[in-house]
């Protein structure tokens, strides 16, 4: 008996101390995309990266296209509360819970991802502060596509853009066509086939995705990526959740969000180029911005920081440091 107690002692032991070393973390990942879209795609090869590098001790579970029930623009105070361990956020809809997240939509900042980098230079300190006070940290940010115009008509001049009444995508981008001398439409996007139908509209602003992904070749027949704004996503992570890990665990997963974020900006612009070529099979012909017409995005981008200062006044030394950097 008294044997057989002393086997079973040492058993339960040697089980504790198993589940000890292979205990798992698990953290559930909340973002708004489905699985084909390439946002979803880089967080689940991360989730993936990190189970592997972690040999399983931190599990990641990505939850597409909103299936935690936090809203697109909740991402922000999910995270703060612990709602979810994780999310992958697109950062200007979290601007009601910090207005200086609202920033990269300014139009002429920032203007493809080599600019981008730049921003995230000079910007990464002020978004580091704002994470932390909101209890989580960044592990990774990753570039949308830029948006540009699709017209009935093409779009080249400063002249060819007067007039143009375009379907505006969110407010910022509404002042910024009316500056731009367009008049710019409030109208819901599944009405907006029959609108250009019936010549009420010539057409609307949105990226390459947004576009070859809604066939706006159908009726439409130019398009000018103008790349007058680029919008990042940040994945972060709660920062409880993140004190709670091993050393070595948060090394790990710090250096794979390091050399993996390369390959997720690298599937930003593939998908940016794939989408233009739908477009250019479907007939549509791509144009580019002269002189006129950039000098007109200049301009009006310009004005628009300014109005921006005014409402967040903290933006303004990041955003003139920027621009020196950027020679913009």
């Amino acid at each position: 008996m008294t044997k057989m107690t002393t086997i079973l002692g040492i058993s339960t032991a040697l089980s504790l101390t198993a589940a000890g070393a292979f205990a798992e973390t698990k953290w559930d990942l909340s973002t708004a995309w489905g699985a084909s879209n390439f946002h979803a795609q880089s967080a689940i090869a991360f989730a993936d990266a990190v189970r592997e590098a972690t040999d399983g001790s931190v599990d990641i579970t990505v939850h597409l296209s909103g299936e935690t029930g936090v809203k697109i623009t909740e991402k922000l105070a999910a995270v703060e509360t612990g709602i979810v361990q994780m999310a992958d956020m697109l950062l200007f809809l979290q601007a009601g819970e910090e207005p200086f997240l609202g920033v990269d939509t300014l139009p002429y900042l920032i203007q493809g991802q080599d600019e981008m980098a730049q921003w995230l230079e000079v910007a990464g300190p002020t978004y580091d502060a704002i994470f932390e006070r909101r209890n989580q940290k960044v592990l990774y940010y990753v570039p949308w596509p830029s948006p540009g115009v699709y017209t009935k008509n093409p779009v080249v001049s400063a002249d060819d853009m007067a007039g143009q009444r375009i379907r505006a995508f969110n407010a910022t981008s509404f002042t910024f066509l009316e500056k731009m001398g367009a008049a710019p439409v409030e109208l819901p996007f599944e009405e907006l086939a029959t609108a250009v139908a019936a010549g009420t509209v010539d057409g609307a602003a949105t990226s390459t995705s947004t576009g070859a992904n809604s066939k706006l070749y159908q009726f439409t027949e130019h398009f000018n990526p103008l790349n007058w704004s680029m919008s990042p996503d940040a994945v972060t992570v709660n920062l409880d959740a993140w004190n709670a890990l091993s050393d070595e665990e948060r090394t790990a997963i710090e250096g794979l969000a390091d050399s993996m974020e390369a390959e997720f900006w690298a599937a930003s612009a593939a998908e940016d180029e794939a989408q233009t070529a739908v477009l250019v099979e479907n007939g549509m012909t791509i144009s580019a911005a002269d002189d006129t017409l950039t000098a007109k995005m200049a301009e009006a981008g310009k004005a628009m920081w300014a109005d921006f200062f005014s409402t967040v006044p903290e933006a303004q030394s990041v955003v003139e440091a920027y621009a020196e950097k950027a020679g913009k």
